[in-house]
């Protein structure tokens, strides 16, 4: 759970220096391959294009939002709804609590993935559960959206990998 949590929150953070230098160094398809158990060959994209995907996928699109990165919002279809308040909960229930340099939301896909990995080595109970019951929903909810609109192939492929990865180390269908 642990690895699967630091890919998610390298696949939902924000594209910049510390993911360009996964990719370069091939760490990301390493763990990948860790996580789904075969050879994983990521598509090359341009810094720039990636960085454009990644905002008209996660952050503003003139057409709508074709996935927003809120596991709250992929669950309650609101910010701020009953299903963040129930995450926050759990953060604190495992000592976690959020940064105050924390840009975002705290049910952000990378910020659910940090709290899933610091989580796994002293809560893997807490850790599994914010898999099944916030990850795994919005795989459920918004990863066919990422699929079809991800004009690179990279997000599509890595929404694929993670919903295979989810689906092993959970045992649960993504769909």
């Amino acid at each position: 759970m642990e690895l699967l949590g630091w890919v998610a929150a390298s696949l939902f953070s924000p594209p910049g220096e510390a993911l360009f230098r996964e990719l370069a160094a091939g760490t990301l398809e390493e763990a990948l391959e860790e996580l789904t158990g075969h050879p994983v060959a990521l598509p090359q994209v341009a810094p720039g294009e990636l960085q454009a995907a990644y905002t008209a996928l996660f952050v503003t699109h003139p057409r709508g939002l074709p996935a927003p990165p809120y596991a709250g919002y992929a669950l309650d279809g609101e910010l701020f709804g009953p299903s963040y308040h129930r995450l926050l909960a759990l953060y604190r229930e495992g000592g976690l609590e959020v940064q105050e340099t924390w840009r975002d939301l705290p049910d952000h896909l990378a910020a659910l993935g940090e709290a899933i990995a610091l989580l796994n080595p002293r809560r893997p109970d807490l850790a599994r559960r914010l898999v099944q019951e916030f990850l795994r929903p919005w795989l459920e909810r918004y990863g066919q959206a990422v699929k079809d609109h991800d004009p690179t192939g990279f997000y599509a492929a890595l929404v694929a990998l993670l919903e295979e990865a989810v689906h092993a180390k959970t045992g649960v269908s993504e769909a």
